[in-house]
């Protein structure tokens, strides 16, 4: 790291008191200033990042993997995911995966795609049993041997699932009606109702933000942040169709995330990438560019830190380290206001 660098980080350590106090040096020249970069809101932030990134990469002749964004929580992967993809500028998530491919974010997708179209087998076998209805895939295996017996769907076997007393027990045909049943009241409106009130009423009503909500495990709340951060681009897409007099329906935000995540599917493994990870995820990795993001109390420092000054000193490292990932210049950014 340039001398700067190195400057800012031990004065970030220096508040800590339970350290072995240490001067760091670099040989290296003093390097650029510190830059700091406010927003005015989170979709902001990503697209400062995006488009300095943009502008640096072309301007001084560097490789899009000489740059590093750096975050706090993992659901903040996602606003710098669509503003990088805006710009076409190729990126990788270290030691994770893509937002839209993780397992509660495709969840909750299944739900809005059985909504728009029941016909979608996919979504119906990843929706029928989560969250847990006592559907086994017992069951599921021989509602699809119906449909293909029956020259049907597997929607028109669980929506006339009372049809088959035979191959059914009156207790799991009860379980698939509640299912049917969750799908035809989420369908109601679906045409005038925005793409936020739905997406909404489909989280609480399936379940799924609930048994998100309860999890304690860091992993889980993880799972609950990605869920929430879905549902805030899920309102940011709202307004700005209603703004621009668009379609502002479930449908329509499908579309939009389809084209999204088209891109998951490239087989550009070669291709050298801005590296997105938390700042956890960045110990002992080192980038030219480093942007460190999201400098917001609550949010870094971690709600957790908040009265507890072993949490605190703790944060304090971690930046610390974030901070000297940086070899020629780090960037701290900021939102005043995050949904």
């Amino acid at each position: 790291s340039t001398q700067t660098i190195v400057n800012a980080a031990n004065a970030i350590i220096a508040n800590n008191e339970g350290q072995i106090r240490k001067k760091v040096f670099s040989e290296n020249e003093p390097g650029e200033k510190i830059q700091v970069m406010p927003a005015l809101t989170d979709t902001e932030e990503g697209i400062n990042i995006s488009s300095d990134i943009f502008d640096k990469k072309y301007s001084r002749q560097l490789l899009w993997s000489d740059f590093a964004i750096l975050y706090r929580t993992n659901a903040q992967s996602r606003i710098f995911e669509e503003t990088l993809r805006k710009k076409n500028i190729p990126y990788k998530i270290y030691g994770g995966l893509s937002f839209y491919e993780r397992k509660e974010i495709k969840d909750i997708l299944s739900y809005f795609r059985m909504v728009i179209n029941p016909e979608d087998e996919e979504a119906l076998k990843r929706t029928v049993n989560y969250p847990k209805r006592g559907i086994g895939d017992t069951t599921v295996e021989k509602m699809i041997d119906l449909a293909s017996v029956n020259n049907i769907s597997l929607w028109q076997v669980s929506a006339g699932i009372d049809g088959f007393p035979d191959h059914f027990n009156l207790g799991t045909v009860k379980k698939i009606t509640t299912y049917t049943d969750l799908i035809n009241n989420f369908r109601r409106g679906i045409e005038e109702t925005d793409a936020y009130s739905k997406a909404r009423e489909i989280a609480m009503g399936s379940g799924i933000m609930k048994e998100l909500r309860e999890g304690k495990s860091p992993e889980e709340v993880s799972r609950y942040e990605n869920l929430e951060e879905l549902l805030n681009g899920i309102k940011i897409f709202t307004e700005a169709a209603e703004t621009n007099g668009e379609p502002s329906t479930l449908e329509a935000y499908l579309s939009n995330v389809a084209l999204l995540t088209d891109q998951d599917n490239e087989k550009d493994a070669d291709r050298e990438k801005v590296t997105l990870m938390t700042m956890h995820s960045a110990k002992g990795l080192e980038f030219k560019y480093v942007y460190v993001s999201g400098m917001e109390d609550t949010l870094f420092p971690s709600p957790q830190s908040a009265g507890n000054p072993r949490e605190l000193e703790e944060e304090r490292r971690l930046f610390y380290v974030a901070v000297t990932r940086a070899g020629k210049m780090a960037t701290l950014s900021y939102a005043l206001n995050r949904y």
